[in-house]
């Protein structure tokens, strides 16, 4: 058995890292949730290509895909989903009728379309692919995405909006996308093959 004043430190320690995570999100919001989802985006893409390696580089880590994710998670995504969700708080509070169903599908049907083909276009730019390899890419890969995000992410984001204190939706929707970063990477790949 481990040590109980070795348990209880590390617990110390976890305790801490929490406690610094939620003072830096009560500080410092947009670079805190946009520094973890950099983290997890960067992540889920090099797991990812641990899973299904791309045929292009042998097997080897595309650095420059895993660039593309963490930048897009840190520049484009952490700040656009703080501000996403405090806005949805504004425009549909929690006491007015239908509200919790209002906030789902604004996301669903306004929000998550155009921001999935922002997505696609930036990582296949920041992959080197340009414009007009984004755009076959956005052709090839668009539909299928969008229908599984629709499907799958609808669930999370009822739970996310309607469930998780606003200062945690962009932890918790980082961790559930970390899951979603590997599976959308994979039929990205495959979808281009």
């Amino acid at each position: 058995m481990g040590n109980p004043k070795e348990s209880k430190g590390n617990d110390s320690i976890l305790s801490k890292a929490l406690q610094q995570y939620i003072r830096l999100l009560q500080e410092r919001p947009v670079i805190t949730k946009s520094v973890t989802n950099s983290i997890v985006s960067g992540f889920g893409n090099i797991i990812s290509q641990y899973v299904a390696p791309d045929p292009t580089t042998g097997g080897r880590i595309n650095w420059k895909s895993v660039f593309a994710y963490t930048s897009f998670g840190f520049f484009i995504n952490g700040p656009l989903i703080h501000h996403f969700y405090a806005f949805l708080e504004k425009m549909f509070p929690k006491d007015k009728p239908n509200s919790k169903w209002k906030r789902v599908l604004f996301d669903r049907l306004i929000f998550a379309p155009p921001f999935l083909l922002v997505f696609l276009y930036y990582v296949s730019i920041v992959e080197g692919h340009g414009s007009q390899g984004a755009l076959k890419r956005i052709k090839d890969t668009y539909w299928m995405i969008l229908k599984l995000n629709l499907s799958v992410w609808s669930i999370v984001q009822y739970i996310n909006m309607n469930y998780v204190p606003l200062k945690f939706r962009t932890l918790f929707g980082n961790f559930c996308a970390l899951i979603w970063m590997i599976f959308i990477s994979i039929k990205r790949r495959q979808a281009l093959s």
